[in-house]
């Protein structure tokens, strides 16, 4: 917090009247949790929590929450339910807690208000039949002269009112979803998918250099098993080469593979 706040220790010091070198001390990592320099009194904690502007928790270690560890859960309001479902632990709660302070969220929670209150929808329906009216009394005059352009418009214009509000309602979602994903993917991804299909493409290209080189697609199934063993062929007499064949041949796959040719 000191560095991100481009602090000295001198100014904390000055600030909390906490000496620098206890600052200092408290600031290294100790691999002994119960060394004398990593202890600190209350006092400290309080002046450092209403210095950086956070919770003593935090300060402390005990929560990743800056302020709210206290916060009151009625001042919440939440229902009982939802209580239950956010404290059972089958949520994705750090998603959940990205999602609601998206800047895109009121938006799509007052969209999803204006869906169900049904005030909007009942407005369209009211100027749907006052568009009815006008096309009918167009359609009255204009009997026998045909059906021109103004005519058209007017007959496609009624709007559907829970097509539209749903998709309002479903394009503020999906954005708000893009923008998500687009700020995870800038994350560290995890490498296991690319080494799998590193290894299942040296894998084939090893079945098919052996199949070529030897002419049988058991010499190629047997150079693909000792790859996955770690067994060095090369280094393999005949005797252990055809009893690897021979348990290759009696594998419960290899027998599978053959019933479907």
């Amino acid at each position: 917090m000191r560095k991100d706040r481009n602090l000295k220790l001198e100014e904390v010091a000055e600030a909390t009247g906490i000496p620098k070198s206890s600052l200092h001390r408290l600031e290294v990592d100790s691999p002994d949790l119960n060394a004398h320099e990593t202890r600190v009194g209350y006092q400290d904690i309080v002046a450092l929590a209403k210095f950086y502007g956070v919770s003593t928790d935090y300060i402390c270690g005990l929560t990743e929450n800056l302020t709210h560890q206290n916060t009151a859960i009625d001042k919440l309001r939440l229902s009982d339910e939802a209580i239950t479902e956010l404290s059972s632990g089958k949520l994705n709660t750090r998603l959940l807690s990205e999602l609601i302070t998206h800047p895109d969220f009121v938006g799509l929670l007052a969209a999803l208000e204006v869906y169900l209150d049904g005030k909007v929808a009942a407005r369209i329906e009211s100027q749907n039949k006052v568009l009815d009216m006008v096309v009918n009394a167009v359609s009255i005059k204009s009997k026998g002269i045909g059906q021109d352009e103004i005519y058209a418009a007017l007959t496609e214009a009624s709007t559907d009112p829970d097509d539209y509000i749903r998709f309002r309602l479903t394009r503020r979602f999906d954005r708000l979803a893009k923008s998500l994903h687009e700020a995870h993917s800038k994350e560290a991804t995890d490498p296991t998918g690319d080494l799998l299909v590193q290894l299942l493409g040296g894998q084939i290209k090893k079945y098919e250099e052996t199949k070529s080189k030897t002419g049988s697609e058991a010499e190629a199934k047997l150079a693909v098993l000792a790859d996955q063993m770690g067994v060095d062929l090369k280094k393999s007499n005949e005797s252990e080469k055809q009893s690897l064949l021979n348990l290759l041949g009696r594998s419960k796959w290899t027998q599978f593979f053959k019933k479907r040719k």
